[in-house]
């Protein structure tokens, strides 16, 4: 990240959306919305002084709710830029004035000099900040979006409410130095040391009832936290309850096995049908173990769900901004899995990484590769080459009816006003040749290069004349 934000050929715009991108390949003309941080990034050093004056605490988003932040904060120790931000819709200062017009709080600005608190030492607060649009024009785009967790409150059979009942990525973020305990293995119920700790895979994957694929990395990072904690913690009982196991890829295999071999017990068998609470505090799993081929309970003190990963909750609103297809898990669509796998449907638009799928690292920084190199390779050259049959639409014959407009699924043809009536016009740049077009106009209005229409209806009568 470091290195991304000092190449001098990059140009870094973070806390910022896409708002609309309009133009074609070669010639994407996106405009950005730049949304107010309400401090001046120029004067802000990232001291964290007025994250330690600030009086309003709200969950921490980066730390999954497990702890809190402040309402000025910057959202984990390594962010590039390391800047603060306000939280308008938790700032006091802001609530205040929507709600009553006065102007309260500014601890982070001014301090509170009557206990010999200062505000900003760099004076970087800036309440009237307001979001900025921006346009850039682009030859290319890669779209990398990433991935959301799956909420664990869609599996009431696993006891979610429970404070000792936690999702992958917030047990991650309890081993992490930089989490809500720096990385001290406690349960969140009483904080005391876990004895017995379960992990559940396929939570929502594989499933009919919600996510029918594999979300991939599951079985791997349950491996990873139950190699962490056995390294670190070697007293602990670590149970593994597994459909199957699945590592696939170089050295995975080995990596299942030296797990085992510290300790872990693997459980294969059916779905967990159930994680309850117990009167001692603990929590019983009632499962079946396929290798004694009955059903099991235990007790833990803790569970672990791997919960499915989703795509990111801004991919629907993107694709809309793009012209990209969607596929029926709900991710970006490729043009070809085996052949074009980070094309997609709207030329010049790239994919990479979980955007398109669930994907383990190797396998994203591989697509991010090959999608860095497919945007690179069509804009290098400074002209884009085309389809030779695309369709042509004779403005004579045109009707103005905008039949085709409706129907075209690449948005590659406009009504544009000619000698004061509105033709239908094509932009080769983004015409597939697919015809629905052709097919569709009453006029018969709309040629391909290469193919006119009475050229194809004679093919067609020569192919039938003997039937």
């Amino acid at each position: 990240m470091g290195e991304v934000a000092q190449h001098p050929n990059i140009e870094l715009i973070t806390y910022a959306e896409v708002e609309d991108v309009k133009g074609y390949v070669g010639n994407f003309e996106v405009t950005i919305r730049k949304k107010a941080t309400y401090v001046d990034w120029e004067k802000c050093t990232g001291c964290g002084h007025c994250m330690e004056i600030c009086p309003t605490k709200v969950p921490d988003e980066f730390n999954c709710g497990l702890s809190n932040r402040k309402a000025i904060y910057i959202q984990f120790p390594q962010a590039v830029p390391k800047k603060a931000v306000i939280d308008p819709e938790h700032c006091l200062y802001h609530k205040t004035l929507r709600k009553t017009g006065k102007k309260v709080c500014q601890i982070c600005s001014k301090g509170i000099p009557a206990k010999g608190i200062e505000g900003c030492p760099a004076g970087a607060i800036n309440y009237d900040d307001e979001d900025k649009f921006i346009k850039i024009k682009v030859g290319s785009v890669i779209l990398a979006t990433g991935f959301k967790v799956m909420d664990k409150k869609h599996f009431p059979e696993y006891s979610p409410e429970h404070p000792d009942v936690l999702t992958s990525m917030e047990f991650e973020r309890l081993l992490s130095a930089t989490g809500p305990t720096e990385g001290k293995l406690k349960r969140l119920s009483n904080g005391e040391k876990p004895k017995k700790i379960a992990f559940i895979s396929c939570v929502g994957s594989r499933s009919e009832k919600h996510h029918t694929y594999c979300s991939k990395v599951c079985c791997m990072y349950m491996l990873k936290h139950a190699r962490i904690l056995k390294e670190k913690y070697p007293d602990i009982d670590l149970y593994l309850f597994f459909i199957d196991v699945r590592t696939v890829g170089k050295d995975f295999e080995e990596f299942y096995v030296y797990t085992k071999q510290l300790g872990a017990k693997i459980i294969r068998g059916g779905r967990v049908a159930g994680v309850e609470p117990t009167p001692d505090g603990s929590l019983r799993i009632k499962a079946y173990d396929n290798d004694l081929c009955s059903p099991i309970e235990v007790n833990v003190d803790m569970v672990v769900l791997a919960t499915a990963i989703e795509p990111g909750p801004d991919t629907e609103k993107l694709s809309k901004i793009f012209s990209v297809s969607i596929g029926k898990e709900g991710f970006f669509k490729e043009v070809h899995t085996k052949l074009y796998p980070v094309e997609t449907s709207a030329k010049g638009v790239f994919i990479a990484g979980c955007a398109q799928g669930p994907k383990d690292i190797p396998d994203s920084v591989a697509q991010a590769r090959a999608a860095a190199s497919a945007a690179a390779a069509l804009v290098i050259p400074g002209q884009i080459r085309f389809e030779a049959i695309t369709a042509e639409v004779d403005p004579e014959k045109c009707s103005s009816c905008g039949i085709c407009v409706n129907l075209c699924p690449y948005n590659a043809i406009v009504l544009e006003e000619v000698n004061g009536q509105y033709k239908a016009k094509v932009e080769a740049a983004l015409c597939a040749g697919c015809g629905t077009c052709a097919a569709a106009c009453p006029s018969r209005a709309i040629t391909f290069h290469g193919f006119t229409t009475e050229q194809v209806l004679a093919q067609i009568e020569a192919i039938t004349a003997d039937l």
